[in-house]
């Protein structure tokens, strides 16, 4: 399960869509996770993480996957050019990580954790030294090399090959950027101790930074890219290529022998797989649509199904006394809300904080936060499988999450805080609709004259995106805020990730004021690029020198010290809750339904091989 999860955007704080913007999914190099001998024991809520099949399994057997939905799988296998968050899980048979993680995502060295690589740092020379382990290979049979370690390199930062992994994180890498730029034809930060077909990659970087040893960094890459089978393909052939899409080489235990595009994957054993020999003869992959996920559960269609959706929990969880069980693990997720208080500059590449609107008051917005009545949404819309967040570090990192209160409902703190920032309530005034207050007989918010009147982008896609969105209009307007939709309505996922993606300047009739998120977030808990002065990504546009400072810090060479990252992230946090520049609103817990023939399946973090190791004890599914 160790392979590296992308941060990628959600869609209305429940599925998690690939749109290309190039981030990279958080722990501790100290955090001790689950210790892998009593991942059978650990719950994650009532959940186990691990499923326990006291049957015997047979030898060989053929398993079935299903990963649901709503559109196709792109196929494309080469890492440094896939922008799609579902091929990672439909490819994931025919994957083996570079680097071996434990539970808490810190890399591990040892080809007995199932790695295809070591890393050794040397902080003195600001270098690390990967070295490939005896006897990996391609599925071809050829030697995986250092030439295949380097070669991801030269792909994401060679604008012709266009991919969208290029971020400024590699920049730390000597001479990556003057490649990137078009400088040089050859990266100076990247040499071979052993030459170009040995095991060896020397990194040398500019700067060491504190997230080195933890997976999904996003300082140096943890793929690889097979050079003796790509190297006559054009950098900008590779995307569109049989040998990327249809015809790949891989090194993980399964090969895949039929791809039907967009659908299904059949997979057979790779013989020349480095690990531990597959117990399955054959793993096949399918996509379904949320439509008939439950269907083709009943109808026994699968194995394992992922992708699960909270609103499918109820029907689902029925067939637990039908052959299976679900598992559940904290996943790498926030969900938050976004204040609009300016623009990014694209000439600059930086966010300013210049817009004339009420939510610059921090007390306006943390009074927005504690107006909402989040623990009785996540209980009562998704089924009881979001928790209220408390920051924007889920509790998956001990040491890194908030050890604040995070905002619950307080409707008598959320109106203090108002009338401190000069919102007085006046029962006459009148909202955008041209009425009064039918929520609270106090009436509306009055400041200089005007409304406390704002527009709230939420978005739709989901069964709960509507009754979500009016309950929190309705608990804005117990406190006397007007709060009405953007243009009127729901607004959907595309034309909602074009708005917050453009400047943030729109005509004022069409300009809002908060908007939804929801982030898959790395295995490195970093956040720079997504609250950064810097970061596309930081929708609400907020800046601030303290800001600034408390990102810088956790990524200092101070914070190389764990006791000192610990306290910049709380200190981070804290900062947070004091200026609500966004709302933490909801952390989840991801499911997994697993028939029980199903021998070794876990959804632990830190488990490495878990294709290889995966088997069946009958034949056909189980219905009991």
């Amino acid at each position: 399960m160790s392979k590296v999860v992308k941060r990628v955007l959600g869609v209305a704080a429940v599925t998690t869509v690939a749109l290309g913007l190039g981030a990279c999914s958080s722990s501790s190099s100290s955090d001790k996770g689950t210790d892998k001998k009593d991942s059978k024991d650990e719950k994650v809520g009532d959940f186990n993480v691990e499923y326990k099949n006291p049957d015997k399994a047979i030898e060989g057997g053929d398993l079935t996957y299903g990963y649901i939905s709503e559109t196709p799988f792109i196929g494309q296998w080469l890492s440094p050019l896939s922008t799609d968050a579902i091929d990672s899980k439909v490819e994931s048979p025919a994957f083996a990580p570079v680097f071996a993680i434990d539970s808490s995502f810190t890399i591990q060295n040892g080809k007995d954790k199932g790695g295809l690589a070591d890393i050794e740092f040397d902080k003195d020379k600001k270098t690390a030294l990967i070295t490939l382990h005896d006897g990996v290979k391609w599925s071809d049979g050829q030697a995986i090399t250092a030439r295949d370690l380097y070669y991801p390199y030269e792909i994401i930062a060679n604008d012709k090959a266009k991919s969208t992994r290029w971020t400024d994180s590699l920049a730390n890498i000597e001479g990556l950027d003057d490649y990137h730029n078009n400088k040089t034809d050859k990266i100076s930060g990247l040499t071979f101790p052993d030459g170009e077909d040995g095991k060896k990659l020397l990194i040398q970087f500019k700067e060491n930074k504190p997230g080195f040893t933890q997976s999904g960094n996003g300082y140096y890459l943890e793929t690889i890219a097979p050079y003796h089978y790509l190297k006559d393909v054009p950098f900008d052939k590779l995307a569109s290529d049989e040998k990327t899409t249809t015809k790949p080489l891989v090194a993980g235990p399964f090969k895949p022998v039929k791809i039907v595009p967009g659908e299904s994957i059949r997979y057979e054993v790779n013989e020349n797989y480095s690990g531990p020999k597959p117990k399955l003869k054959s793993v096949t992959v399918k996509t379904v649509t949320p439509a008939k996920a439950v269907a083709a559960l009943k109808a026994q269609e699968f194995d394992i199904l992922d992708g699960t959706t909270n609103d499918l929990y109820p029907e689902v969880k029925k067939l637990t006394s039908k052959g299976y069980e679900i598992l559940g693990q904290q996943d790498l997720y926030v969900s938050l809300l976004y204040y609009n208080v300016g623009h990014y500059d694209k000439e600059k590449s930086v966010n300013v904080s210049d817009r004339d609107t009420p939510v610059q008051d921090p007390k306006v917005r943390q009074a927005l936060s504690y107006a909402l009545n989040t623990d009785q949404i996540n209980e009562t819309l998704m089924n009881g499988l979001n928790t209220r967040a408390i920051g924007t570090i889920p509790p998956v990192f001990k040491d890194y999450a908030s050890k604040g209160d995070g905002f619950p409902l307080d409707l008598d703190k959320a109106n203090k805080l108002l009338d401190e920032a000069g919102w007085k309530l006046d029962k006459d005034a009148k909202g955008k609709d041209g009425k009064t207050n039918d929520a609270s007989d106090k009436g509306y918010r009055v400041k200089d004259g005007k409304t406390l009147s704002l527009t709230f982008m939420a978005r739709s896609g989901q069964a709960t995106s509507e009754p979500i969105a009016q309950s929190y209009i309705n608990q804005w307007k117990q406190i006397g805020v007007d709060v009405s939709l953007y243009n009127n309505k729901l607004t959907d996922f595309n034309s909602w990730g074009d708005i917050v993606q453009s400047s943030g300047k729109t005509k004022e009739n069409q300009a809002w004021d908060i908007t939804q998120g929801a982030w898959s977030l790395s295995s490195e808990p970093s956040q720079q690029d997504l609250f950064s002065a810097s970061a596309p990504f930081n929708f609400g546009h907020f800046t601030s020198d303290e800001l600034t400072k408390d990102l810088d810090d956790i990524d200092s060479e101070k914070a190389m010290d764990h006791e000192y990252r610990k306290k910049a992230f709380q200190k981070y946090q804290d900062y947070i809750q004091e200026t609500a520049f966004v709302t933490p609103v909801s952390f989840r817990i991801n499911w997994t339904p697993v028939n029980k023939r199903v021998e070794n399946f876990t959804l632990d973090y830190g488990e490495n091989e878990l294709w290889a190791k995966l088997a069946v004890s009958s034949d056909k599914r189980s219905d009991k």
